[in-house]
């Protein structure tokens, strides 16, 4: 028999071991994608839950293999267990969904998303980010007290501490430390995720913010050089230049271009800083000689307007002047996270169902667009990069609903939206008296809400007290006698928790 099939005899007769005695030994480039698959069934099958390792190798080796099973029943099932078991629920229901589609009605795989589905819906999170953070500040703060205070390497020694402890919360967050007593936080990829790192300083000890200047976000440098690498390669930046629209949109021109994504990313950090780049939102297109010479279809709009590329590049700076140009233009500089934080921006969507939970929304507004767009944008059982994160560490984003009395205000839309907006704010103030009375006032942020036909809405991050903050908004609900409140997470496939209804 060969080993392949000896293996799936193996799987299917329980003797787990057997398979990973037999593929373990075996170098990585010599095992097909059909043994790493037989191989994360075993150690699916030997995990526990609450002991992620095995799940995790398992995952490892299922991951590259995506295309290659495509449509296949036993792959999908089998990734999608391994994501289960790591708590990754979102990511489960997703292959799950894949499972069900290419074996239809397959019991197992539907007990499966319905568990995952409850799990999504409750947001009582197993591992809460509080309670994370709470233990990582303890220890970090035990570990800096093993250093004598008077030695020199004391405080660059506890700034090492404070990295490595953000890092086991936020993984893929990078700390640069910058002297003896000052520490940069990356922002990260998205809005999200700043939040998450602001919750971590909220909560960081007095007498360790008095030691230490931890800032969110990579400053800007005052001398950015004449050349960047990339792969260890060298890129000449000097010939750039960079037109600069009222509307803060960014064209950058080259004769020609050589450079990866990654130099101009790398660039405009240098020049703008992470959260000043976020916080503006700039749109980037690039040109060269060819977009004046032979202009097509994907021409940017902005050199089509210009006579002749002379007549352009005399509207251009090089990189040295772009940051000023780009202030002069409009743009918002020196702008600190927690201040990003609170940068709001309003929305208006067609209401495609006025009975339907977030679907009679027409107005609203946010600090969090893109989570907000992610949820709009999807369908029950996809991938949701941002929830997912928020999710896995501990986050939980969501939102409340309720109904007013419509009868009152049904020839009066502002006086409607006017009382909508009222209760959302008394609804705030509640809840953070509440958390104040308690010294948690940090498990909350308020992300703003929206107003629907039917319902009005309050988005919020949850970092940790979440039965407290959920019976806390029950008693606000029943107090003023709403006709109906309820609570639902960013996700489509999640139930509504019912607080009131008449």
């Amino acid at each position: 028999m060969e080993l392949l099939e000896q293996c799936k005899t193996w799987n299917d007769d329980g003797e787990y071991e057997s398979v990973v005695d037999a593929l373990e030994i075996l170098p990585e480039n010599a095992r097909t994608p059909e043994m790493d698959s037989e191989l994360a069934r075993a150690y699916n099958n030997l995990g526990e839950p609450g002991e992620y390792k095995l799940f995790a190798q398992a995952l490892e080796l299922l991951k590259p293999h995506e295309e290659y099973f495509r449509g296949n029943h036993k792959y999908y099932f089998r990734l999608a267990y391994s994501y289960y078991y790591l708590d990754e629920d979102g990511l489960a229901l997703h292959y799950f969904k894949k499972a069900l589609d290419s074996k239809p009605g397959d019991s197992d795989t539907i007990e499966m998303m319905t568990s995952c589905a409850d799990m999504l819906s409750e947001s009582d999170l197993r591992i809460k980010m509080s309670d994370r953070v709470s233990s990582m500040w303890e220890d970090v703060s035990k570990d800096i007290n093993k250093y004598n205070k008077l030695d020199k390497d004391f405080h660059s020694n506890a700034l090492s501490v404070i990295a490595n402890g953000i890092k086991e919360i936020s993984q893929k967050t990078d700390a640069h430390i910058i002297g003896d007593r000052a520490m940069e936080l990356e922002a990260g990829d998205d809005k999200s995720d700043i939040f998450m790192l602001q919750y971590i300083l909220d909560r960081m000890p007095k007498d360790l913010r008095e030691l230490v200047d931890i800032k969110i976000g990579i400053s800007p440098k005052s001398d950015i050089p004449s050349t960047s690498f990339f792969n260890d390669r060298e890129y000449d930046i000097t010939g750039l230049r960079f037109f600069v629209s009222d509307d803060r949109q960014i064209v950058i021109y080259a004769d020609e271009f050589d450079m990866p994504l990654e130099v101009f990313e790398k660039l405009f950090i240098d020049i703008f800083g992470e959260i000043d780049l976020m916080a503006n939102d700039f749109e980037f297109d690039f040109a060269d000689i060819e977009d004046f010479d032979s202009p097509n279809d994907e021409t940017c709009e902005i050199v089509l307007k210009f006579k002749s590329r002379e007549e352009f590049l005399k509207e251009c700076v090089d990189y040295r002047g772009l940051r000023a140009c780009a202030e002069s233009k409009g743009a918002r500089l020196g702008i600190k996270a927690k201040d990003y934080l609170k940068m709001y921006s309003g929305y208006q969507l067609p209401s495609v169902a006025e009975d339907e939970i977030r679907e009679d929304i027409y107005t609203g507004t946010t600090c969090l667009p893109s989570l907000i767009s992610e949820y709009m944008s999807s369908n029950l059982f996809d991938k949701m990069p941002i929830m997912d994160e928020l999710y896995r560490n501990g986050v939980a984003a969501g939102f409340f609903c309720f109904s007013i009395d419509q009868k009152k205000y049904s020839d009066d839309m502002l006086e409607y939206e006017f009382e909508i907006m009222n209760l959302r704010n008394q609804l705030i103030e509640y809840i953070m008296k509440r958390l104040r009375e308690k010294n948690r006032e940090h498990d909350i942020a308020f992300l703003e809400g929206a107003t629907g036909k039917k319902y009005g809405y309050l988005d919020f991050l949850i970092f940790g007290s979440f039965m407290l903050i959920m019976n806390t908004a029950c008693d606000f609900f029943e107090k003023n006698k709403i006709p109906f409140a309820g609570y639902k997470t960013f996700r489509k496939i999640s139930k509504i928790i019912t607080f009131v209804e008449e």
